[in-house]
């Protein structure tokens, strides 16, 4: 099992995208895409790997100091690409919104420190994953989806969540720290 920090979009953006997506998946060549449900969608601020259950409720103890962290304003989704060829994204709007959630996913490393948890460095990419293609190609349908804006929302809440790999992993909210007051930089 392994363990990150997200937010997910809330039920407008997700009944948005939905819309934008269904005639898309309808395309010649999109069935050869798995396509991930809309309850499983979120954009990740953290990857942790897999640490032990003692790791998971010190790093759970630690995310709740966001709670004084003001909630962001204004994300959306837009635009649309691929990692490689197989995993379809959507991405974040370059606006105040993102840069709201900049700040946010730039705290959270720092309160995870001497945790036990190893976050992920690679260059965070703000994206949420829609599909994924085993033996195919998801560029066709990334660019049917490149034009994509959704509509704005505020993120007032962060999430520690499970999820189980395979072909068809499973998210489990293991915590949830709800945002809200003064920034705690």
């Amino acid at each position: 099992m392994s363990l990150f920090v997200a937010i997910r979009p809330d039920a407008g953006a997700v009944e948005d995208l939905q819309h934008a997506i269904e005639p898309v998946r309808r395309m010649p060549g999109a069935n050869v895409l798995r396509w991930q449900s809309p309850s499983q969608w979120h954009i990740t601020l953290a990857f942790l790997g897999e640490p032990d259950a003692d790791v998971a409720e010190e790093v759970a103890e630690r995310l709740s100091d966001l709670s004084g962290w003001p909630p962001v304003r204004g994300l959306s989704l837009a635009g649309a690409g691929c990692f490689g060829r197989q995993v379809l994204w959507i991405g974040a709007a370059d606006d105040d919104g993102l840069t709201g959630l900049r700040a946010l996913q730039e705290a959270v490393p720092p309160r995870l420190r001497g945790s036990g948890a190893t976050v992920d460095r690679r260059p965070w990419r703000p994206h949420l994953t829609v599909a994924r293609a085993r033996h195919g190609d998801a560029r066709a349908t990334a660019a049917a989806l490149d034009g994509y804006r959704g509509p704005r929302w505020d993120v007032d809440e962060v999430l520690l969540v499970r999820s189980s790999g395979g072909p068809h992993p499973e998210h489990r909210v293991a915590s949830s720290v709800r945002l809200g007051g003064s920034p705690t930089p």
